[in-house]
């Protein structure tokens, strides 16, 4: 430091490490008006920091008329230092414009040297430099405090600044910037709360809007305040002469709800006839009606919701019937996949194909998809066509025209809604051809007619047989595998779901319908989770019913179970007589599931049975998609 600096001492440290930085970067003697944004870049700064500047002037104007006309200046800049908004005293402006402060200057400590605002901002502190104070010569006539503002989360917003000459100085302008700074941060805090709210507010009525039902609500007074577009459709209200008036000059509500109202008592799902008054007077409107009260300070409000009637019994009644993807067991990694997938298949509108071995569940599966899709409501025709005659095939399918014996084939049945093909491998050449016209067009020609009729129905199909192959036998169309495989979806087999087993389990003990519902012993329960189940899920509900048949009283024990589920499934050379041959790949796959199986998801274990390092197992694990905690006991 200088040795004409030791007059400094008293000064506080910040002050002493101003001078020292400036000492190094700009001269005492010299004026360097501050670098300022113009033009395009400030204009583009003030657009980013609209919100600071709306309310920092009205803070700024409020502040300066309590001044009643002192000649000072106030300044707001921003976290950098960036002049964006002043008020104040004419004079006092024009002298501050005189040294380069006008909008976009910057308060930079290396350019100007020592200076309030650059120091509160550094400092995070309010602040005062005045006089000699100032490290370039020209700032000495001048007086300056500053305080930093904070937002909410505690983040330099900006800076707001009392500048003035040295003789209209008070010894009370700190504490006055103070107080401005913390009311400028508390109007934009105010105002990110408000524009939190309008924004939830927002999203709350597109939320509204979008719901199948109609929404309406009203105040304490009877006054109605939202309806959405649902309601004003079904009530048939113009909402732009309906909003701020009672709600009993535009439908008068029946007994049961205008006694819910006076008692404040919910009310769900209430069939009620609404009527119409004013120009429409004496139309009704039946609806199913849901009331929900609102306490508030000045009084009890309402929201009523208007749900479909029709809709909601259908709705109702498939549910008591159909089943429904989040229903399904799907605890392992391998079924919440399948699950996820079948999701965004059923929201889809082109053809599936479900493909695994025979009894996985297929079945249930495509009507889930069905029951889970837009075209719930329509028809789900299913199809088995092995069970099918080849003589017969194309006028159950095609449907007939032939007078006398005139019907619809099952794709006309299916439109609008589902047609499920279980093992459409059987397929004869013909109806192959017929279904890639459907898959392809949308049309479809009766048997013995030259109608042709456009339908719109989904396609699922499932088989268990390797379809491939049969393309390159010439027992099934390649083309009609590739528009089937648009969407193709495999299931697991069950030694593939070792976490599902428990759940499905207790789904087959349930499904018994016998009360109460019977329980396996832990002994029982270990053998079922232990057999591989090569015959999946017919398999295990006959085991099911047989433990259920040969089973006393009390819990289940392992002695009703079969004899092979007993005594552990053990490979022998009779099993696999007739079973079709296997990839290597797909060996692979068998002895890692069982190696699973039988070591219970530890990879150390398997690893060693296998005869690999766990690096190599963990490699394939991965590329098989199998996952070891499946099967952890």
């Amino acid at each position: 430091m200088p040795s004409d600096l030791q007059h400094l001492q008293p000064w506080p440290d910040y002050l002493q490490a101003s001078w020292l930085r400036c000492a190094h970067q700009t001269s005492a003697t010299l004026w360097h008006p501050p670098h300022s944004a113009k033009g395009q870049t400030l204009q583009s700064l003030r657009q980013r920091k609209r919100d600071l500047l709306t309310t920092g002037e009205m803070a700024l104007e409020d502040l300066y008329e309590f001044m009643e006309g002192r000649p000072c200046a106030l300044l707001l800049t921003d976290e950098s230092g960036c002049l964006l908004a002043q008020t104040g005293h004419p004079g006092t402006l024009r002298e501050l414009a005189a040294l380069g402060f006008g909008p976009g200057a910057f308060f930079s400590e290396g350019r100007i040297g020592t200076n309030a605002i650059n120091l509160a901002a550094l400092e995070g502190v309010p602040l005062c430099v005045s006089g000699p104070q100032h490290f370039n010569q020209t700032l000495h006539p001048w007086h300056s405090c500053a305080s930093p503002v904070y937002n909410s989360n505690g983040r330099q917003v900006a800076i707001i600044a009392l500048i003035c000459k040295v003789e209209a100085a008070s010894a009370g302008d700190l504490a006055l910037t103070v107080s401005a700074g913390r009311e400028l941060a508390h109007l934009l805090q105010m105002e990110t709360l408000m524009q939190e709210s309008q924004h939830h507010l927002s999203e709350l009525y597109a939320l509204l809007d979008g719901m199948d039902d109609g929404v309406l609500a009203w105040d304490p007074q009877g006054r109605l305040r939202y309806l959405n577009g649902l309601a004003a459709h079904r009530l048939r209200l113009d909402p732009a002469l309906c909003l701020g008036q009672p709600l009993e000059q535009h439908l008068l509500l029946p007994q049961r709800l205008q006694l819910a109202i006076k008692g404040q008592t919910p009310l769900s799902h209430v069939e009620v006839t609404l009527e119409r008054l004013g120009a429409q007077e004496g139309e009704f409107i039946n609806a199913l009606v849901s009331l929900k009260p609102l306490p508030g300070p000045e009084g009890v409000s309402f929201i009523a919701l208007l749900h479909p009637v029709d809709r909601l019994r259908a709705i109702h009644q498939l549910r008591q019937t159909v089943p429904e993807l989040s229903a399904l067991v799907g605890e392992s990694s391998a079924m919440r996949k399948l699950l996820r997938y079948a999701r965004q298949a059923a929201q889809s509108q082109g053809p599936i194909l479900l493909r695994g071995e025979e009894e996985v569940g297929k079945a249930q599966l495509a009507e889930a998809i069905h029951f889970g899709s837009e075209r719930a409501a329509g028809p789900l025709i299913t199809l088995n066509c092995q069970a099918l005659p080849s003589e017969r095939m194309a006028l159950e399918l095609m449907g007939s025209d032939e007078a006398g014996q005139e019907r619809a084939g099952k794709f006309e049945l299916a439109h609008g809604g589902t047609l499920v093909l279980e093992q459409v491998e059987c397929l004869s050449a013909p109806m192959q051809a017929a279904l890639l016209q459907l898959l392809k067009t949308g049309r479809i020609q009766r048997f013995d007619s030259a109608r042709i009729l456009p339908l719109k129905v989904r396609i699922v199909a499932t088989s268990s047989a390797p379809l491939e192959q049969l393309v390159q036998e010439g027992l099934f169309g390649r083309q009609l595998l590739y528009a089937l495989q648009a969407c193709e979806l495999w299931l697991p087999g069950l030694r593939e779901r070792a976490a599902d087993l428990p759940g499905l389990i207790s789904q087959q003990l349930a499904a018994q319908g016998r009360e109460p519902v019977r329980q396996f012993s832990p002994a029982a329960l270990d053998c079922l989770l232990a057999y591989p189940w090569p015959g999946n899920l017919g398999e295990l509900r006959s085991a099911v019913e047989h433990a259920l048949l040969h089973a006393g009283q009390g819990l289940i024990p392992p002695e009703a179970l079969p004899a092979a589920i007993r005594h552990g499934y053990q490979l022998v050379a009779d099993e696999v007589v007739g079973q079709p041959l296997l990839t290597l790949a797909e060996l692979e796959r068998q002895a890692i599931l069982r190696c699973a199986h039988a070591c219970k998801g530890q990879v150390s274990q398997m690893a060693q049975h296998l005869g690999i390092s766990r690096t190599t197992l963990w490699r394939r694990l991965k590329l098989l998609e199998i996952d070891p905690a499946d099967y952890h006991g």
